[in-house]
């Protein structure tokens, strides 16, 4: 009861709760950087990389941000467009080895307008806005990316008509219906059964845009995230930051959502890492009970070589910080609302 009432009265008055007993840094604004890939699109050396993507990054909050060009081992452009904090917005062009234009898409939040897409006879699917296509995508069932086709049409850069999802096995999951850009419904299938859903199918349309986003790493050149950055970044001689996680460390506290902390309770987790983001020691000092305090532990090992060490004049250090840990309504709300520093004042949650 103690912890529920505890996480209770955090949520309902943070708002005058001290945020800043962490050190607060002011966002830095976001630096160009080269980064390398693999054919899987993995962070990976300069001597591996069959890819080249000069972008501005933010390394506060470990995202891409502003403009990226993505080259070929030939130095040809293959890619490039905007991220906004993170998210891709505004037109992405890919082009083919002759630097002809494949596709020219454009994101809007969680949308997307496909103005031109062209297939590797170089015939248009679409064409000012306009053009039945198939495409590939990914999409998450039970935690696991899956893979398969969609069909649909544009008109005049409005989704038209019936669009059609199919599984790798050609099975039709989805089948959605627009009218002039409005989304009227969606019909979901699943073995025998169907329900009709008010909601569009979430998807993907770039595996390569996944492991980019997520800052996948090769493990075969790395053991963690933190080990690329320390040697193949240079971080700006000025630069701070306090411990980090790709997307930021609220973006790590809803992945650990996961360990299914039960709502309106709190478990709280010690962390030590050393100047290289390895996890040298991790233990539940709130604890909920023995089940949950092992998943929470658990999900700290799943995310461990994901973190990144705090960085004082462009040089990490080693830490003792906790991470909160619940799940809820009310805890994204405040996973919403409160800044990064309010989750890494431990004096918040005790």
């Amino acid at each position: 009861m103690k912890n529920s009432l505890i996480l209770y009265l955090l949520i309902n008055i943070s708002g005058g709760i001290n945020i800043f007993g962490q050190t607060r840094y002011v966002n830095s604004e976001p630096v160009k950087l080269t980064f390398h890939y693999n054919m899987n699109w993995e962070l990976t050396t300069l001597e591996k990389s069959f890819v080249r993507r000069e972008a501005y990054f933010d390394l506060q909050e470990m995202v891409f941000d502003g403009v990226y060009q993505d080259y070929n081992k030939d130095n040809k452009l293959i890619a490039e467009g905007y991220y906004a904090h993170g998210k891709r917005r505004g037109i992405q062009t890919e082009h083919f080895e002759d630097q002809s234009i494949k596709s020219t898409i454009e994101f809007s939040d969680n949308d997307f307008v496909i103005w031109q897409l062209v297939n590797d006879k170089k015939e248009y699917q679409v064409a000012k806005g306009t053009g039945k296509f198939l495409l590939q995508y990914f999409y998450f069932f039970d935690y696991y990316l899956k893979q398969g086709t969609f069909s649909g049409e544009f008109q005049n850069g409005k989704r038209s008509g019936t669009w059609v999802y199919r599984d790798v096995k050609k099975n039709i999951t989805d089948v959605e219906y627009y009218r002039n850009g409005e989304f009227l419904s969606r019909t979901h299938f699943a073995k025998n059964d169907s329900v009709i859903l008010p909601i569009s199918k979430e998807m993907i349309l770039s595996i390569n845009a996944i492991n980019t986003e997520s800052l996948v790493f090769d493990k075969q050149a790395f053991t963690s995230l933190s080990q690329y950055f320390e040697t193949q970044i240079t971080y700006p001689t000025s630069f701070q930051r306090n411990v980090t996680y790709p997307g930021g460390i609220k973006h790590l506290l809803r992945l650990m959502m996961d360990a299914n902390v039960p709502e309106n309770y709190l478990s709280l987790v010690k962390i030590k890492i050393d100047e290289h983001g390895q996890v040298l020691k991790s233990s539940i000092v709130r604890s909920v009970d023995p089940e949950t305090d092992a998943r929470v532990l658990q999900s700290v090992e799943q995310h461990q070589s994901r973190l990144l060490p705090p960085m004082k004049d462009g040089k990490p250090y080693p830490i003792i910080f906790y991470l909160p840990v619940s799940g809820g309504e009310r805890w994204e709300k405040t996973l919403h609302d409160m800044p990064s520093e309010f989750f890494l004042n431990v004096s918040n949650f005790f």
